[in-house]
């Protein structure tokens, strides 16, 4: 139960931050979060085959395996286009429960985000740059933190080689 509202309280307070700050205030080219991943690599990544892509707003995408329940435990990914400013409050949270962990190697920098103490794969993201360009990943429906961030590596890895 702890763990369910640590990760809807997450997710509630990267939504409201990320709402604060479109990407569109900061004049970059528009991107289709649709465009950079493919159904295809989103089922392998998950290990489940995943309906075609969703827009869920101007600038976020989701996958999700078909008739699973809307709970914790189903499986999806997001993807959302961000900004230099959602960037940088994820490589230095401003709250003592929230932590940065580095991904190295992926794309020009990134950085993943999860609240501390939390063993839990739902309530990581992978905040990504490339060039002028940045987008977060957030894969859900795995326990183990562990592989919910290498998904989201993987999946940041074939994002970024169509940017």
């Amino acid at each position: 139960m702890k763990r369910t509202l640590a990760a809807a309280s997450f997710c509630t307070l990267f939504g409201a931050f990320l709402l604060c700050c479109p990407p569109d205030a900061y004049a970059l080219p528009p991107i289709d979060a649709c465009s950079l991943l493919t159904q295809e690599q989103v089922s392998a990544a998950l290990g489940v085959n995943v309906d075609a892509a969703k827009r869920l707003a101007p600038t976020m995408c989701g996958w999700s395996a078909p008739n699973q329940p809307n709970s914790v435990n189903a499986k999806k990914v997001a993807l959302l286009i961000s900004n230099p400013r959602a960037f940088a409050f994820a490589k230095t949270p401003l709250v003592s429960s929230e932590k940065a962990a580095p991904a190295k190697g992926v794309c020009d920098d990134a950085v993943y985000s999860f609240p501390a103490g939390s063993k839990s794969g739902s309530a990581t993201s992978l905040f990504v740059k490339k060039g002028g360009s940045y987008f977060t990943i957030h894969v859900y429906g795995f326990p183990d933190q562990a592989k919910a961030m290498a998904i989201e590596r993987a999946l940041a890895l074939n994002a970024c080689s169509k940017l």
